[in-house]
């Protein structure tokens, strides 16, 4: 299931990773994720010469089996290999390397991320850092790795949102719908309003009067000029770049549903997050499954480049069913409701004039 090796001698980074386990073979491996971290000549503003690495012999590598154990223990994994070196390392020499291997690449992807993040500050290594001058520093764990491992501790994950607004208002006299007014505000800031106190991370996707959106504060990304007129996946695609690499998931929510509730993502997350769950889950209500409500892994984003070339639906009904995606039902269906058009606005701005504008 896992292997521990610390090593003086390179680390050889040609090999596959092979299924150890004796009742698979190799085809079970549908997903492998290789981490490989190098002495890099960045520390201290000085010219780096070499690190020095030692280590506990025994008591080291009972921790990493620890830490690697907890690993088979959190994700369905298939195998977990690490190699550490020890001694002399080079400048762009690699320092370690950690392997998951899993049916599924969520699991290798988080797995792997937990591993290292044990690693940098559970495992008992010490590194000094040697400089062309002659100087040496004994380094400690940085804030940043003791932050990234207490994330697993405590449980908490960061989610991040992305409001989409890029569409061209066809059912609205092709009127910008974001910016349309209920009840004194745009539509697009009711939306942020609700949502900005649940995600760590919140950004527009906007083709259209952009600097409106900038004023909100958030960042705006617009559609590749390669995918306008393709719908929200364009932009969903488009904004693939600039989405923080550290995010658990990613909610995607219209402009244009200003009576969100307050716990839409703690009710999403919850199922997201379940043992089993499919890397996607959508708001679904009496009325019917809402798919351009939906929180996603964002490894499921890479997908969408090539769903984009390949198929003619450019729906995100259509592109989640190649990926699975569970329904969360909630009782309250205006919550969700769409202002597609001119009337739906009008009929909102007087029904909902004493209500306030986001459901619990």
């Amino acid at each position: 299931m896992f292997s521990v090796r610390i090593q003086t001698e390179p680390i050889v980074l040609d090999h596959a990773c092979a299924d150890t386990n004796p009742g698979a073979g190799p085809a079970r491996c549908g997903a492998v994720v290789r981490f490989v971290g190098r002495v890099r000549n960045d520390a201290r503003g000085a010219a780096l010469s070499h690190l020095v690495l030692e280590h506990f012999p025994g008591v080291t590598e009972a921790e990493i089996e620890r830490i690697a154990a907890q690993a088979c223990q959190r994700w369905q994994l298939q195998r977990v290999q690490v190699q550490h070196r020890v001694g002399r390392i080079g400048v762009g020499e690699a320092i370690v390397l950690v392997e998951t291997a899993s049916a599924h690449r969520r699991d290798a992807y988080e797995a792997n991320a937990f591993v290292m993040d044990y690693l940098k500050t559970e495992a008992p290594f010490w590194k000094q850092e040697c400089f062309a001058d002659a100087s040496a520093h004994w380094v400690e764990a940085k804030t940043s790795d003791q932050a990234a491992r207490q994330r697993w501790q405590t449980g908490a994950r960061r989610i991040g949102a992305l409001v989409l607004a890029g569409g061209e208002g066809r059912r609205m006299d092709r009127r910008n719908k974001g910016l349309q007014s209920l009840h004194g505000q745009p539509l697009v800031r009711h939306v942020v309003q609700t949502l900005r106190p649940q995600v760590d991370w919140l950004a527009i996707s906007a083709n259209h009067d952009l600097a409106a959106y900038q004023a909100l504060g958030l960042p705006v990304f617009s559609d590749e000029a390669a995918l306008l007129g393709k719908g929200p996946l364009a932009g969903l695609a488009s904004a693939l770049p600039h989405i923080p690499p550290d995010l658990d998931a990613l909610l995607i929510a219209p402009c244009d549903t200003p009576l969100l509730p307050t716990q839409l993502v703690a009710r999403l997350g919850q199922a997201l997050f379940a043992p089993g769950a499919p890397p996607a889950v959508m708001a679904a209500t009496a009325d019917g499954p809402h798919p351009s409500i939906l929180l996603l892994r964002p490894a499921l984003l890479l997908s969408l480049p090539r769903h984009l070339q390949q198929s003619e639906d450019r729906s995100l009904r259509g592109w989640l069913a190649h990926s699975g995606c569970a329904r969360v039902f909630f009782d309250d269906a205006q919550a969700f409701i769409n202002i597609n058009d001119l009337q739906t606005l009008a009929h909102l701005q007087t029904t909902a004039a004493a209500a306030p504008l986001s459901h619990p």
